[in-house]
């Protein structure tokens, strides 16, 4: 069967290229010369925040993918007709096989082959395409949601602010405060300052981002 990878794109490669955009961008600020202070390590908060809902809750994120979504999936419906296909002809080699002449059976597993490669083919090259398009356009709203960020912990003393999901999945990070979670706010705020026609909902509470490892 077709390895159905395009799932990635309302899930895992949507939720990867909100982290890893977040992830990328330059420092808020640095040092004079590596490893030597600009001045005195300033006072204030440290916070963290979870990239991994931006996808669904920030509406101007969630509006493209949505597009992007759309613009897709056609082609990929096709793809799971294809897959389908393919296990139906599974099914049948399994059980026809047996009583079958032996250049039929062979037959049948060519024409199986020649179409689980020609859909792993048009899957990677769909992949490719969707991951590109995704890259061009949703950075302009990567680049306004870090400015934002930058402006949003300035006015509010912080001075750090830790990537949650990455931190807790890498175990750069051991505990936290939920006082500390600043997602809910932040999306909050975002959305509030960059509305969109039928914005995305509200922010719901989600589930404690736990270090790796841990219960």
């Amino acid at each position: 069967m077709i390895k159905l990878k395009f799932a990635a794109l309302t899930a895992v490669v949507l939720a990867a290229s909100a982290m890893s955009a977040m992830a990328q961008q330059p420092q808020m600020s640095k040092p004079a010369s590596a490893g030597v202070p600009a001045g005195p390590i300033p006072d204030g908060k440290i916070v963290v925040i979870n990239v991994t809902v931006f996808q669904e809750q920030i509406g101007e994120l969630k509006q493209k993918y949505d597009q992007i979504g759309n613009q897709y999936k056609d082609r990929y419906q096709k793809l799971q007709q294809m897959d389908q296909q393919l296990k139906q002809m599974e099914t049948d080699i399994r059980s026809k096989g047996p009583s079958l002449a032996p250049d039929k059976l062979q037959e049948m597993q060519r024409e199986y082959d020649d179409l689980k490669q020609r859909g792993q083919e048009e899957l990677n090259n769909l992949n490719r395409e969707v991951q590109k398009t995704m890259d061009a356009q949703t950075k302009p709203i990567q680049d306004k949601l870090f400015q934002f960020l930058q402006n949003y912990s300035t006015q509010r003393g912080i001075v750090m602010v830790i990537n949650l999901a990455g931190a807790a999945q890498s175990g750069s990070i051991a505990y936290w405060n939920p006082a500390a979670d600043i997602t809910e706010d932040f999306i909050a705020e975002y959305n509030k300052a960059n509305p969109v026609a039928g914005g995305a909902a509200p922010a719901q509470q989600k589930p404690p981002v736990r270090p790796a490892g841990k219960p």
